[in-house]
Formats: structure tokens, C-alpha cells, sequence
């Protein structure tokens, strides 16, 4: 195709989307309406509702074959378009129709599902994370489906019911189907940007593992005045526990073996993230709080991004309610994760602690620790050409190129995809920090959502020419 008809087909696509705009807005509205809530079991019926909308959506807009895949959970929908033919490369897209809880219900301006703009946002649970992310790569396969009966390359499109529960399906479905997903490259999207005017592709993500850990002491909760000073106190022993894992100066986790194998970040690398509009003023102001802190020798986006981390997120146990009971508790639980970079093993970190803790831990008390969950990080070749083409998509489509970044969060199925399929990861989105994914009053910044359809039918193109 010589280059005034590309630049043509092209044109004709993005002016078909435009058009379109209203009618994509509410096929949205539709999908954001259905309340496919994976990790309630009273949802059951309308995650298969939402996932037999999504295969009546695909099938409606051209793709050739499309099926819902029943796993041990909620359902998967693929849908593939493969008439492109074998000298044209395959991409394979990831998202997700499931959503979390819209709990608490009485914090939304509006009813969670049942979608309503407001100063040019979509306001629903699942208007970012993901549904309005998948529906702007549905519009532009529809786009290019409709105005020339075809997609410029081979695509396969993967979405999960259970992203918001660790993906047991999914994860399961592309280690036993590697043929059936083989593809030149996989573009997930499932993520943000920075500002509207900042596109970002991560290169990466950490991994995590997430431990619980209990401390038991008496057969019951005891009267403090009574056995005070006589019994070990669980909870006592617990924040002793929990202080001994991180330096409280230099924020360094005192697990010896921890750091051996952390990934050297070279200058380019940081001059990377410091490119990016997100200083530590930057990240205050979003955070609120009344001071960054952590790991000494590294800006907060590094030790947001590159670094890993140790995070206790809750204790529980003996009395928390008002007045006051003078008790030694029977136990005390807490929750704790790390965030870990490329090189890190997840199980290796998690022995590592356990094994730290039991050698902290006093005879008076015993002490179980239980692995919840361990995600492995990803990181990938950020200038192989099938992420520089999305970036340039990105410019084409917002004005400007995409940054890079290591992802402070997990995508657990990010890893299963790179080791099962071996193709260049894209991680991208269309979302915003502020869309509130996860908490009550989700938006979707509309001229996100129609600029990425757009990013999306130019990424289609410019992966038919890629090297």
C-alpha cells in the first residue's frame, strides 16, 4: 500500500469513528449497565449476561469467530479475525469485562450502574477499568470492519471475567493454548496515562507477594490486669515482627537476601523516568499527604516504579471497638505485601521472610505465615519496534509520543503472557490517575476514550508495516 493510500484508508477510518462517536458511547453505556461484579457470588448471572453481550457485540461488528470459553470461574470471550493472512502479523488484545464492588454504594453522586456524564466523563463502575478501555478497541475494529470489510492485520482478542480475581481462568487458558494465542505481539489494555496530554506504555510491572502472618499466644483472650506481665502478648509480639523488617531510617527491608538480585537501574534508565511529568511535588499533590517518604537515595517515582518495597496494609485482632477492655487477644493477624522488580522470585522473597520472621519470633508465641499470593514482575524491550509503534500511534492520535515506565502495580497475567507466548508485550490504556478505578464515582474521560479508539485503529496499521 503506497503511502498517500495508507494515509487515505486511514483517514477513512478515523472519520468513520467520529461519526460513530454517540453510537460507540452508548453500546458503552449498555456494558457499563449490566453489574458484572467477579467476586460476588450473587453476580453470577450477570457476569454470563455481560459476557454474551460482549460475544453479541464482536459477532455484530464482523469478527469471523467468536466463542465464550468456560473455565473452573467466569467465562472467557475470544474472538478472532485471522483473514489478513499468514505473511501479516497477529496481534493478540487483552481486557477484562468484569469489575470490583461499587461498595459503598452511598459515596456515589450517581447509581454505579447506571451510566451518566457529567463535565465530559462517564461516570460508572467500570467506565475505566476496563469496559470503556475494551469498547474504544471494539470501536476501532468496527471501524476498520465496517469501512473496508477488513482489518489490516491478524487480530485475536482475549476478554477475561476474572481479572479482578487473580485471573485463575485466564491464566490456566494461555499456558494450555499457546498455539491457539500465538501471536507477533500482545497489547493489553488495562492501564493509564498520565494526563490527558501524557500517553504512557509501561515497559514493565513489579511483581508481589502478599503474606498473612499470625501470631497465637493463649488459648483465650486473657484480663491484662490478671496475666499482664506473665503471658507473652500476641499483639506485642506482632508490631515487634513487623518493625523488624524495614530499617525505619534509610526504609531498607532487613531481610538478608532480599535486595541480591534487584535489577541495576543504569542513568539512561533514570533519566527515562525523570522525563516524565511526575516529580516528587507532582506526587505529593496527588498523594495528599504531608510528606513523601521512603527508600533513602531514590526519587519518589523510582522507589514507586523500580524499587521494591514492603507495604503492611492491616492488623487486626484483640479489641478495636469504643471504650475501652483491658485484654491480652488470644492472637494478632497481619497483611503485608512486597511489591517486587524484574529478577526478583516471588516465592524466593516469600521463604526469605517466613524464613527471617520464624528467627524473630520468641518460644512464647507460635507463629503461621501464609502466602496469598505471589506474582511475578515483567519487564520488557521497550524499543523493540512493536512498542515504538504504539507510541507513535499514541502521537498520532494525542499529539504526543507515549512515555516509559515500570509500572508500580501487578498484572499477574502480563508474566503468564511472556513466558507462555514469548511476543513483545504492549501494557497500555486510556485511563487517568483521578478516573477513582476501584472507588466509588469511576469515570471515563470521554475525549480519552474516543482518542484511544482512535490510537488503536492506528496501531492496527502500523503494525502491518512493521519490521
Amino acid at each position: 500500500m503506497s503511502g498517500s493510500t495508507a494515509s487515505e484508508t486511514l483517514a477513512t477510518v478515523i472519520a468513520h469513528l467520529r461519526d460513530r462517536q454517540h453510537a460507540h458511547l452508548t453500546a458503552l453505556g449498555e456494558f457499563l449497565s449490566i453489574p458484572s461484579v467477579s467476586m460476588d457470588p450473587a453476580h453470577a448471572a450477570d457476569m454470563a449476561t455481560a459476557a454474551q453481550w460482549m460475544v453479541d457485540c464482536l459477532q455484530r461488528i464482523g469478527m469471523t469467530r467468536t466463542e465464550i470459553v468456560a473455565t473452573a470461574g467466569h467465562p472467557i470471550v475470544f474472538s478472532e479475525w485471522l483473514d489478513a493472512g499468514s505473511a501479516m502479523p497477529t496481534l493478540l488484545i487483552y481486557g477484562h469485562y468484569d469489575v470490583q464492588p461499587a461498595d459503598p454504594i452511598d459515596a456515589w453522586h450517581t447509581p454505579p450502574f447506571a451510566p451518566s456524564i457529567r463535565d465530559g466523563n462517564l461516570y460508572a463502575r467500570g467506565a475505566s477499568d476496563d469496559k470503556g478501555q475494551v469498547m474504544a478497541v471494539v470501536a476501532a475494529l468496527d471501524a476498520w470492519l465496517h469501512t473496508f470489510g477488513r482489518l489490516p492485520i491478524n487480530v485475536k482478542l482475549l476478554v477475561e471475567g476474572e481479572e479482578e480475581t487473580s485471573s485463575v481462568g485466564l491464566r490456566r487458558f494461555v499456558r494450555t493454548e499457546t498455539e491457539r494465542l500465538h501471536c507477533n505481539a500482545v497489547l493489553m489494555v488495562d492501564s493509564s496515562m498520565l494526563t490527558p496530554q501524557h500517553p504512557l506504555i509501561l515497559y514493565g510491572t513489579r511483581g508481589n507477594c502478599y503474606l498473612e502472618i499470625t501470631v497465637r499466644g493463649p488459648a483465650s483472650d486473657l484480663h491484662s490486669g490478671t496475666f499482664g506481665g506473665a503471658v507473652e502478648n500476641p499483639f506485642n509480639v506482632l508490631v515487634r515482627l513487623l518493625a523488624s523488617l524495614q530499617d525505619g531510617d534509610m526504609r531498607r527491608v532487613q531481610v538478608p537476601g532480599f535486595y541480591d538480585r534487584v535489577r541495576t537501574v543504569d542513568d539512561a534508565e533514570r533519566r527515562l523516568l525523570a522525563s516524565l511529568p511526575l516529580n516528587d511535588a507532582v506526587l505529593q499533590a496527588m498523594t495528599g499527604a504531608p510528606a513523601l517518604a521512603g527508600e533513602a537515595g531514590y526519587s519518589a517515582i523510582e522507589r514507586a516504579s523500580i524499587r521494591p518495597t514492603l507495604d503492611i496494609h492491616g492488623i487486626s485482632g484483640g479489641f478495636t471497638g469504643p471504650g475501652k477492655k483491658t485484654v491480652i487477644p488470644a492472637q494478632a493477624t497481619a497483611k503485608l505485601s512486597m511489591r517486587l522488580v524484574p529478577n526478583q522470585d516471588p516465592e524466593d522473597i516469600a521463604r526469605q521472610v517466613i524464613d527471617f520472621l520464624r528467627r524473630q519470633a520468641p518460644p512464647t508465641v507460635s507463629l503461621d505465615v501464609h502466602i496469598l499470593s505471589a506474582s511475578r514482575p515483567v519487564l520488557i524491550d521497550y524499543r523493540v519496534p512493536e512498542v515504538q509503534a504504539a507510541s507513535q500511534a499514541f502521537e498520532k492520535a494525542f499529539g504526543a509520543l507515549a512515555g516509559f515506565m515500570i509500572g508500580g502495580g501487578t498484572l499477574p497475567i502480563a508474566a503468564d503472557f511472556q513466558e507462555a507466548l514469548g511476543a513483545p508485550l504492549v501494557i497500555t490504556g486510556f485511563g487517568l490517575p483521578d478516573d477513582n478505578m476501584h472507588a466509588p464515582n469511576e469515570k471515563l474521560n470521554l475525549s480519552c476514550f474516543f482518542r484511544g479508539s482512535e490510537m488503536i485503529a492506528h496501531y492496527l496499521a502500523a503494525l502491518a508495516s512493521c519490521p
